[in-house]
C-alpha cells in the first residue's frame, strides 16, 4: 500500500507524523540506492554483483568492456571467474586472481569479496597497460645493464693492459690509453642519452615560440666540419617556420638524426635537412643517400637499444638510443615522425610539428 493511499484512508493507529517519517525513510532509501548505482556506473573498475541464488544482480559498463554480459553466475566467462566467486563465498574471505580475458587477451586482476546474505561482489581491474609498462621497464633495465657492461669491461681491460705496458712496453702505452679514452667517451655518451631519455619520458611541457629554420641552421653548422672530413655533402633547404617547443630538445632530436645520417653514409654521399610549411604544421626532413634500412627493420628502429647493425653502430659510437630520443622529443611536441628507406639508396626521416 502506497503512502498516498495510507494518507487517504488514515488507517487506525497511523498518525500523520508517522506517515511523514515513513515517507522520509523511503525517500532516503531511494536516494541512497540511486547514489549507489551512479557511483558503481562511474567507477573505472568493472563491478559485478552476484546474489546468493547465483543471479547476476548488477554489472556496470566497465565490466561489460572486459567480459560478456551475464544474468547468472553460470554464464560468467572465463569460467575461472565462476570458481573465484564460489571460493570467496565458501571461504567467507576475499580472493584475488589475475587472468586473461577477451581477444586480444587483456590482463585482468579479479577480486571476489563475500557480502552479507551470501552474495559476492566481483571487482575487475584491467592491468594490461601496467603489465606492459613493467615488462618494458624490465627489458630496459636488462638492456641498459648489458650496454653499460660493454664499455666498463673495455675500460677495465684496457686499464690493466696500460699498467702492464707502462712497466714492460712503454711504447704500447698510448694505444691502451686511447682505448680507455674511447671506451670512456662511449660510456659518457650512453649515460648522457639515458639521462635525456629519462627526462623526456617525464613529459616536459613547452611554451616557447621559436624559429625552426634557425634551429636547423645552428645544428647543421655544428656538423659541417665532420661532414667535410667524411667527404659528405651537407645541405639545407629551409623556409622561415615558427613552432612552439624547446629549442634545446628540438636541437637534440636533430643532432641525433644528423649523427645517424652521417654514420650511415659513405664518402661522396649527401645529407639534406629541409624545413617546409604545410597548412598549420611544420615539416622537418632529414634525407640521406646512405646505405638505407631494410623494410623488415623499419617498425623497430625507434625502440630503445635496437640497432640495425649492432657491430657497426658500436664501432661508430652509436648508443642505440638516438632514434628513441628523437621519437620522444617529437611526441612531447605533439608531433609525428615517419621514416621511409630503400636499401642502397638512402633514408628519409619526416617530422611533422604543429605550427602556431
Amino acid at each position: 500500500m502506497t503512502i498516498r493511499r495510507l494518507r487517504a484512508r488514515r488507517a487506525d493507529g497511523v498518525t500523520l507524523d508517522q506517515l511523514d517519517a515513513l515517507e522520509s525513510r523511503i525517500t532516503d532509501s531511494e536516494v541512497r540506492r540511486e547514489l549507489f548505482e551512479s557511483v558503481l556506473l562511474e567507477v573505472r573498475q568493472g563491478i559485478v554483483i552476484v546474489g546468493s541464488d547465483d543471479e547476476v544482480l548488477f554489472m556496470n559498463p566497465q565490466s561489460t568492456k572486459l567480459i560478456r554480459p551475464a544474468t547468472t553466475l553460470q554464464q560468467l566467462t572465463p569460467h575461472s571467474l565462476q570458481s573465484l566467486v564460489r571460493l570467496a563465498r565458501f571461504e567467507s574471505a576475499s580472493i584475488e586472481q589475475e587472468l586473461e580475458v577477451g581477444r586480444p587477451a587483456r590482463a585482468v586482476q579479479a577480486a571476489a569479496s563475500p557480502v552479507e546474505g551470501g552474495g559476492v561482489v566481483l571487482i575487475l581491474n584491467d592491468v594490461t597497460e601496467s603489465r606492459r609498462i613493467e615488462a618494458v621497464r624490465r627489458d630496459f633495465v636488462a638492456a641498459a645493464s648489458h650496454e653499460l657492461k660493454t664499455p666498463v669491461s673495455s675500460i677495465l681491460a684496457s686499464a690493466e693492459a696500460l699498467q702492464l705496458a707502462l712497466a714492460h712496453d712503454p711504447s704500447a702505452a698510448k694505444q691502451f690509453a686511447d682505448r680507455v679514452e674511447a671506451s670512456a667517451r662511449q660510456l659518457a655518451n650512453l649515460v648522457g642519452d639515458l639521462l635525456d631519455l629519462s627526462r623526456l619520458e617525464s613529459k616536459p611541457e613547452y611554451d616557447e615560440e621559436l624559429a625552426l629554420d634557425e634551429v636547423v641552421a645552428a645544428e647543421v653548422g655544428s656538423f659541417a666540419e665532420r661532414a667535410e672530413q667524411a667527404g659528405i655533402s651537407l645541405r639545407t633547404e629551409t623556409v622561415p617556420v615558427t613552432v612552439r617547443g624547446s629549442r634545446s630538445d628540438l636541437g637534440l632530436a636533430l643532432r641525433n638524426l644528423l649523427d645517424n645520417a652521417l654514420r650511415h653514409s659513405s664518402s661522396g654521399g649527401q645529407v639534406t635537412v629541409a624545413v617546409t610549411q604545410i597548412e598549420n604544421a611544420a615539416m622537418l626532413e632529414v634525407i640521406d643517400t646512405g646505405e638505407g634500412i631494410a623494410s623488415r627493420e623499419l617498425p623497430r628502429i625507434f625502440e630503445r637499444f635496437y640497432r640495425v647493425d649492432s657491430a657497426r653502430s658500436r664501432a661508430t659510437g652509436g648508443t642505440g638510443l638516438g632514434l628513441a630520443i628523437v621519437r620522444h622529443v617529437v611526441e612531447a611536441h605533439g608531433g609525428t615522425i615517419e621514416v621511409s628507406s630503400t636499401l642502397g639508396e638512402g633514408t628519409t626521416f619526416s617530422i611533422r610539428l604543429p605550427s602556431p
